[in-house]
Order: C-alpha cells, then sequence, then structure tokens
C-alpha cells in the first residue's frame, strides 16, 4: 500500500510538469512508475465459469480509486495471467462511500446498483453471467462477467471502468472496441435472472469463488442504488446516463 501511494505521488507530480512546462523527457520516468504500479496489482476472484467451473482472478487495485487503474476511459492494467476461453466481457458497478477520493483524472466505476446487459445474457442460450462483490477502498463494487458464445456480431460491452472492451479471436486479445449504449440497455432487476439460472452468483467474501444458483439467500437482489453511471473526479460526483 505504502508503495503504491508513493507511486501516485510521484508520478502525478510527473503529469504535472509535464503537462505544466510541456516536458516531454519526464515521461520514461513516468512508464517506469506505471509498470510498477502494473506489477502491484493484487489479483481478485470476480468470477468462476459456469460450463468449465474456471476460477477467473483479475488484477484490480482494491485499494482505492485514485490509483490509475480505474482512470476512464483507460487505465493503467495488465491483462490476467488465466482467463477461460468461454470468457466473453466483464462490466461492473460500485456503491460509493462519502467522501469519495480527490482523483486528479475521471473515474467511471460504474452505476450505483448492479446490473446485466439482456442483449448478452439473452442472446443465446449459451451465454450465462456471473456477479461477484468487489471491495474497493470503502467502497463497494460487483464484477459482472459473461461466459459462452453470444451470436455472431453481437455487441460486447466495455470492461468495467474503462471506454473499451477487448476483442478476443481464437484466444487471443488482438484489439479494443468501444460500446456506447447507456443504462437504459441495462436490467437493474436480477431476480428473474438469477431465477432461470442465467445469472449465477458468489458470495460475498467468499475467496473460493464457490458458484451459486437461485433467489434463495441471493445477497444481490433488490440492491438500492443510483440507476445512472458515476464520474468521480477530484473529489466530486456527477451521475450519467451515458459516458461520453
Amino acid at each position: 500500500m505504502r508503495e503504491r501511494n508513493l507511486l501516485l505521488e510521484e508520478g502525478e507530480r510527473l503529469r504535472a510538469e509535464a503537462r505544466a512546462r510541456s516536458v516531454a523527457s519526464v515521461w520514461p520516468a513516468y512508464e517506469k512508475l506505471t509498470e510498477r504500479y502494473q506489477e502491484l496489482l493484487p489479483e481478485v476472484p470476480v468470477a468462476r465459469c459456469p460450463f468449465t467451473d474456471a476460477p477467473v482472478w483479475w488484477p484490480i487495485d482494491t485499494a482505492g480509486l485514485d490509483g490509475w487503474f480505474w482512470e476512464y476511459p483507460s487505465g493503467v492494467r495488465r491483462h490476467p495471467r488465466e482467463r477461460p476461453p468461454s470468457w466473453v466481457a466483464m462490466t461492473g458497478a460500485m456503491r460509493l462511500a462519502e467522501p469519495v477520493e480527490h482523483t486528479p483524472f475521471a473515474v467511471a466505476p460504474g452505476p450505483g446498483a448492479p446490473f446485466v446487459v439482456p442483449r448478452l445474457l439473452g442472446a443465446a442460450p449459451e451465454v450465462r453471467a456471473v456477479i461477484a462483490q468487489v471491495p474497493v477502498g470503502r467502497h463497494t463494487g460487483w464484477a459482472i462477467s459473461y461466459f459462452g458464445r453470444p451470436a455472431a456480431g453481437t455487441r460486447l460491452v466495455n470492461l468495467w471502468g474503462t471506454g473499451s472492451y477487448p476483442v478476443v479471436e481464437d484466444g487471443l486479445w488482438t484489439g479494443w472496441e468501444r460500446e456506447e449504449s447507456g443504462v437504459e440497455r441495462y436490467d437493474f432487476d436480477l431476480e428473474p435472472w438469477v431465477g432461470t439460472g442465467a445469472l449465477l452468483w458468489i458470495s460475498p467474501g467468499d475467496e473460493s469463488a464457490t458458484l451459486r444458483e437461485g433467489v434463495d439467500g441471493c445477497p444481490y437482489l433488490g440492491l438500492p442504488g443510483p440507476r445512472q453511471f458515476a464520474v468521480v473526479e477530484r473529489g466530486q460526483v456527477r451521475r450519467t446516463a451515458r459516458l461520453g
């Protein structure tokens, strides 16, 4: 944590210097800081494939929203070491706790309650989703991952906290695309999806990432929270139905 904070402090100092004085020479030093930051990202359980039972651990900055991981639209991240071939996408939501971090950049951690994307989850019977709780500093995050075989040509959903999603071909990440739909195309009523088995869940704090089915005991149903995207910047939060 201490090393992370020192990296962020020095990195933001370099960026401020570059902006104020148009000093390009600081960027190599900044890039070294971001490389070390990437290495420090902890891998946390976000899902388990409903088809193969393979776990999904994702490198996420869980210390707080002031980390470069969360910088919107494209933060400092690294790919997970392993990802099941059935993995399709991962989006997310977050309940923010006040006061939010004073970030020098924009952060877009999602709506204030978990949701599913019907055009993905309902596009084909071979697609299922998994929701898991991911604490981020004082905030409560939810990762929603999709697995299976969407119909050809199906637009996916932006990776949690970013403005684009990875294009995967034959198991390889080949590029990025952008999904521009707003929250009007999301469904925050999770009970029908959980009831049919299309949406599975992992209990909060379960490091084994055991998949659970059915509405009985599901902690993600009917959660309160804004049904709009949050944009956090410099200690302020604004809400919007669509991210630009």
